[in-house]
């Protein structure tokens, strides 16, 4: 591919942090938080990063640079060598929706290697996961239920995205709230747990934008996990821990 063929990719912001939930939560992480996203989930808590804007936010270690999208590959892997120079850290793409520009990140990721690659996402783009497969180790996809998201029956995309990222470390993801149906926690868990049971799931209760702890009744957290836990193996209950700890 010559330089005038390389795709660009439109950021929101690219920092160094603690990965804050999930299977990884607690690992040093550089994040690529990738703009704009066809979903408009209730409980989003990225909303900046819904629509592509002019400008990126870099954090680089003398402070933070606005860099005009779209953004070139070696602008990008430059910016995340310079917050990890060791190349230890885990670098997760994110967003936003960042399956959206998947021929950008399967450009990207040979030059963050050896740093292992994590992959952030809606799970529902499963041509776009077929293409970024064999470039990313860990996959944390979510399992929308129409119940808190409010975006409609997700089953058939869920279903084929979880054939496209075969050969991947998988982890699925829900966020559970007040509002949630426990039936279907348990469908969307059986869905999962038909491709394999030995998947984790990890129950995030809604974290609310106001800011404060989860509101989420514990009977009915104990119900949705219960629920899960007739399908699938490792049902665990993980926190949105950044938003605790006051971490971007």
């Amino acid at each position: 591919m010559s330089v005038a063929q390389l795709p660009d990719g439109h950021l929101q912001e690219l920092f160094a942090s603690f990965q804050g939930e999930g299977a990884t939560v607690g690992a040093r992480t550089v994040f690529v938080r990738m703009a704009g996203c066809a979903l408009r989930c209730r409980y989003c808590d990225t909303p900046k990063a819904l629509v592509r804007t002019e400008f990126a936010e870099f954090h680089r270690p003398e402070g933070i640079e606005r860099c005009r999208n779209p953004c070139g590959l070696a602008a990008v892997a430059a910016a995340v060598d310079q917050l990890d120079l060791q190349r230890r850290c885990w670098v997760s793409f994110t967003g936003g929706e960042p399956l959206e520009q998947a021929p950008f990140l399967a450009a990207l990721a040979p030059l963050l290697r050896p740093r292992r690659l994590h992959l952030e996402t809606a799970g529902v783009n499963a041509p776009e996961m077929a293409l970024l497969a064999a470039h990313v180790d860990h996959v944390a996809f979510d399992l929308k239920l129409d119940s808190v998201a409010q975006e409609g029956d997700r089953t058939a995309d869920h279903r084929s995205f979880l054939v496209a990222c075969r050969g991947t470390e998988r982890v699925a993801k829900m966020i559970v709230g007040p509002t949630t149906d426990v039936a279907e926690v348990g469908r969307l868990a059986k869905l999962v747990a038909e491709e394999s049971p030995s998947i984790p799931l990890i129950l995030q209760p809604e974290t609310p934008r106001t800011g404060g702890f989860p509101e989420l009744p514990l009977a009915l957290l104990e119900a949705c996990h219960a629920a899960a836990e007739r399908h699938l193996r490792d049902v665990r209950v993980i926190p949105q821990t950044h938003k605790f700890l006051r971490l971007p």
